[in-house]
């Protein structure tokens, strides 16, 4: 039944209306009939110059609408065969492109698995050796032990660092309307032991945006960006991390900020840490892999926004991200132009 309505389709495609000839069938029975009152009515026209004028321009009118009308319908049968072979090219295009993504995936799939074998290898023995010689293990040898568990373990953080960085962007992630201020909630919920370890007060703004996006990809960007804030606090006196934002343009962005009292940043470093492996030097010996802000910069910036910060050393930071918010997608689809202007142009502006 499917191959019958597929034929009858195709037939019906070979086969399209021609409005052109109609138009010039119709034109030149008109004219004829102007020709034949002419010549053989009853009241025959006034054989003078503007008659015979008349009625060669009533001809060429009849066969100049008929050959538009051909060029109109040809024109359009053209654009449409062209349509149709560009969106048959960009499907081609779209399944080799997932395609490759897939290859791609696998390729990293297999080459993290192969460098975590030998990582975890280390592990085990070093754990197993450990647990042979007991007390034994003393001094300059424990320390050695130690530092092999700790480096071995930073691999595996760096490995699974770097293949986190490498599918954000390529692997499409679905977006939604995601509530801000219970997912900060969330994640201080989850950073609370720590927060608490180090005495941290917390202040959390009463108004946030839902924001337009992928919760999963601002999970990580919120995520680092307060959990850095409380690993590089330092010997604050009374730490205390805040949590805010304010709208641009009308609604449709919202400028998030987490602002900590810490160490701060040197403003040379200021750059340079949201590059790849890229971490500004401190007196605190902070495990990382020098890859979160590089993959929060990515996110953010796929995304629509940007990423910058403002800090002082001795005196801490404060981190601002420009996330498109739902009301503004929603002004986007109603209104196409009512965002004309570069996410790149505002400046930052300082907030308490």
């Amino acid at each position: 039944m499917a191959k019958k309505g597929l034929g009858v389709q195709t037939a019906q495609t070979k086969r399209p209306f021609r409005f052109y000839v109609v138009v010039f069938f119709v034109g030149m029975l008109f004219t004829v009939t102007l020709w034949d009152a002419y010549f053989n009515g009853t009241r025959p026209l006034d054989h003078n110059v503007s008659s015979v004028l008349i009625l060669i321009m009533g001809t060429f009118f009849s066969v100049a609408a008929g050959l538009f009308s051909w060029s109109l319908e040809t024109r359009h049968n053209f654009l449409e065969k062209e349509v149709e072979w560009r969106t048959h090219d960009i499907q081609a295009k779209n399944q080799e492109l997932i395609k490759k993504n897939e290859e791609i995936e696998n390729f990293i799939q297999i080459i993290s698995h192969d460098l975590k074998a030998p990582i975890v290898s280390i592990q085990g023995f070093a754990t197993i050796l450990k647990t042979e010689l007991g007390n034994t293990l003393q001094g300059t040898n424990l320390d050695y032990f130690n530092r092999i568990q700790a480096n071995a373990q930073q691999m595996t953080t760096l490995i699974m660092d770097l293949l986190e960085f490498s599918r954000v962007g390529r692997i499409e992630d679905e977006k939604e309307s995601v509530d801000t201020k219970a997912l900060t909630n969330e994640i201080l919920e989850e950073l609370k032991p720590e927060i608490d370890k180090r005495h941290i007060k917390i202040q959390v703004g009463d108004r946030f945006p839902k924001l337009w996006a992928s919760k999963k990809r601002l999970t990580q960007v919120l995520t680092n960006l307060i959990s850095n804030a409380v690993k590089y606090m330092g010997p604050s006196s009374q730490p205390c991390i805040e949590i805010g934002c304010s709208d641009e343009r009308n609604g449709t962005l919202c400028t998030v900020w987490i602002k900590d009292n810490g160490i701060g940043i040197k403003k040379e470093f200021q750059e340079k840490i949201f590059q790849i492996f890229q971490r500004a030097p401190n007196q605190l010996k902070v495990e990382g892999s020098g890859i979160g802000l590089s993959i929060v910069k990515k996110i953010v910036e796929l995304n629509g926004g940007r990423v910058w910060l403002e800090s002082e050393e001795g005196k801490g930071s404060q981190f601002f991200i420009s996330w498109p918010t739902s009301e503004g997608r929603a002004s986007r689809l109603s209104f196409p132009h009512v965002l004309s202007g570069n996410l790149s142009s505002g400046s930052p502006r300082s907030r308490g």
